[in-house]
C-alpha cells in the first residue's frame, strides 16, 4: 500500500460563532437574511468540525470532505461580505460584534521564541486557554471596532514546538472582528487542504533518477518511485493541479484580502504578504517537481537527456531558496516563531533538489567527457544526501536514503573509474563546483486563478425563508 506524503503546514482551526452576533439588530428581524446567516453558521460549524478532526490525524484520505466543507462555507461567506459591503453603515452603527478566532497554520513556539508574557496577551484580548470548544460571539475580548466587520484584532493562546508528524500540540491563535480576517483564514484553510489533497495522491514529490544514458551505463541503478503506470501518471497530474489551485488561492488572498486588513495587527504572520507569497512559491515549486516526474514518465518519443531535468530542478531549488530567504527575513523581525516544520521543509527540500540536479549534471559532464567535473558533482550530491539521511525527522530523509541505496554509489564509482583511466583530470573543490552550477530553467507551473463561487450572490438576492436549511 502506497503511503502518502506528510504535509509541512497544519490545518488552521477556528471556534464557534452564533448568528445574532453577525447581524445588526435592524437586520435580525429580516427572516430571509437571518435564515441565510443561520445557514452560513451551520456550514461554518461543519467546516470547523472537519478542520478540528483533521488536525488530530496524519491520514489524508478524508481531506476531500474537508475541502467540500470549506467550499460550502465560502460560498455563503462571500454572500455575507456582499451583504456587509452593501449595508456598511448599518453594520457600523450596530453595537453588536463577533470575534473571529483562528489558530495559526504556521506558528509553533510562542512565549519562549518571541519573549512575550501571558498578561500582555490577555490584556489585548487573548487568553491562555486553547481548547477547541467555546463561543466566541459577542466581542467581549477586545478588538477595535463594533460592527461585525470592523477592523480590530488580538492574539492569545500558548503553543509548543512540534516535530512534523509527531505529537499533538497547541497552536497559537489570533482573533479579530474583521470579516476580511475571517475570509483570509478560511481561504488559507482551503489552500492548505488542497495542498494536503495533492500530497495524499503521491508517495513523494521527488524526481526519479532516470535517463537513457544512466540506465544504459549502470543497469538497475535508476531510482523509480512507486506510482507506476498510467494511473500513477494521472495521480501526479491531479496532484500538480491541486497545488496550482492552492497557489491561485494564495494569490487571491494577496490581491483581494490583504488590502482590506492592512491596518490590523494580528500577532501571527499567516495573513502577511511575505508568508502568502512564500506559500504560493512553494506550491508552484512542488507542482513543478511533479511536472518533472510526469515528463520523465511520459516523454517516450525522445531520448531523455539529463540536462533537461537538471536545469528544471535547479530552477525549482532556486524557488525554495527564495522562500527560505523570506522566512529568514521574518525570523529577524516580529514573527520569530515560524514553525520549524516549514523552515526544515524548505531547507532540506532545497538541498535534496540541488543534490538531484547535481546527479543529472554529473551525467551531463560525463557525456561531454569532462570526467573531473562529473566526479565533483556526484561527490557533492553524495555529501548532501548523506547529511539529509541523518535527519531522521525530516520528510526528505527517506528519499535521500533511497538515492544513496540506489543509483548514487554505482554512478560515483563509474565516474571515478572513468576519470582514473581515461580523463586523468583534477577534481574541482565543492566551492568551484557550486560556482559552475548553471542557471535554472524557467518554471513550468502557473497558478490556477481562484474566483468566488457563483452562489455568493449579491445581498439583494437572498433566498426565501422556506428555502433556508435549519431555520
Amino acid at each position: 500500500m502506497r503511503v502518502s506524503m506528510r504535509y509541512y503546514l497544519r490545518n488552521p482551526k477556528t471556534k464557534v460563532i452564533n448568528p445574532p452576533s453577525l447581524l445588526p439588530l435592524s437586520l435580525q428581524n429580516d427572516t430571509e437574511v437571518y435564515g441565510r446567516v443561520s445557514k452560513m453558521c451551520m456550514l461554518r460549524e461543519g467546516m470547523r468540525e472537519k478542520l478540528k478532526a483533521q488536525s488530530k490525524i496524519e491520514d489524508l484520505s478524508r481531506i476531500g470532505a474537508v475541502i467540500s466543507a470549506i467550499e460550502g462555507y465560502l460560498s455563503e461567506l462571500h454572500w455575507y461580505i456582499s451583504l456587509y459591503e452593501s449595508k456598511r453603515e448599518m453594520f457600523r452603527d450596530s453595537s453588536r460584534g463577533v470575534e473571529f478566532i483562528w489558530k495559526s497554520a504556521i506558528v509553533s513556539r510562542l512565549y519562549d521564541a518571541v519573549n512575550l508574557t501571558r498578561p500582555r496577551f490577555g490584556l489585548r484580548g487573548g487568553n491562555a486557554g486553547d481548547s477547541d470548544g467555546g463561543n466566541s460571539g459577542g466581542g467581549s475580548n477586545g478588538g477595535n471596532g463594533g460592527g461585525a466587520a470592523a477592523a480590530g484584532g488580538a492574539v492569545g493562546g500558548s503553543a509548543a514546538s512540534r516535530i512534523l508528524g509527531g505529537r499533538s500540540f497547541k497552536q497559537r491563535r489570533t482573533q479579530s472582528t474583521s470579516i476580511y480576517v475571517e475570509l483570509g483564514f478560511t481561504l488559507l484553510s482551503l489552500a492548505v487542504a488542497k495542498s494536503m489533497n495533492a500530497y495524499s495522491k503521491v508517495s513523494s514529490l521527488d524526481t526519479e533518477i532516470e535517463c537513457e544514458t544512466i540506465n544504459a551505463m549502470t543497469p538497475g541503478a535508476s531510482m523509480v518511485l512507486e506510482d507506476e503506470g498510467e494511473q500513477g501518471v494521472e495521480a501526479l497530474k491531479r496532484a500538480s493541479i491541486e497545488l496550482r489551485e492552492a497557489a491561485g488561492v494564495f494569490q487571491y488572498i494577496m490581491d483581494h484580502v490583504l488590502p482590506q486588513i492592512s491596518g490590523i495587527r494580528l500577532g501571527v504572520p499567516d495573513l502577511t504578504p511575505d508568508i502568502q507569497y512564500m506559500l504560493q512559491m512553494l506550491s508552484l515549486a512542488d507542482s513543478d517537481r511533479l511536472s518533472v516526474r510526469v515528463w520523465l514518465r511520459t516523454d517516450k518519443n525522445q531520448r531523455k537527456t539529463p540536462n533537461i531535468p537538471a536545469n528544471l530542478l535547479l530552477g525549482i531549488q532556486e524557488r525554495y531558496l527564495n522562500a527560505s530567504s523570506l522566512v529568514r527575513t521574518l525570523q529577524s523581525g516580529e514573527f520569530r516563531s515560524v514553525s520549524s516544520d516549514i523552515q526544515n521543509y524548505m531547507r532540506d527540500g532545497q538541498q535534496l533538489i540541488l543534490a538531484q540536479a547535481m546527479i543529472y549534471l554529473a551525467q551531463v559532464q560525463s557525456d561531454n567527457q569532462k570526467y573531473g567535473n562529473a566526479v565533483g558533482f556526484m561527490r557533492d550530491a553524495r555529501e548532501i544526501l548523506a547529511g539529509l539521511k541523518k535527519r531522521n525527522q525530516s520528510v526528505h530523509a527517506r528519499t535521500a536514503e533511497m538515492l544513496l541505496r540506489g543509483p548514487i554509489d554505482p554512478l560515483y564509482s563509474l565516474y571515478r573509474r572513468n576519470n582514473d583511466t581515461i580523463g586523468f583530470e583534477a577534481v574541482p573543490s565543492s566551492e568551484d563546483m557550486r560556482a559552475r552550477l548553471p542557471s535554472g530553467r524557467a518554471l513550468i507551473s502557473k497558478a490556477i486563478p481562484y474566483s468566488p463561487a457563483s452562489a455568493a450572490s449579491s445581498s439583494s438576492s437572498v433566498p426565501s425563508s422556506s428555502s433556508v436549511v435549519g431555520v
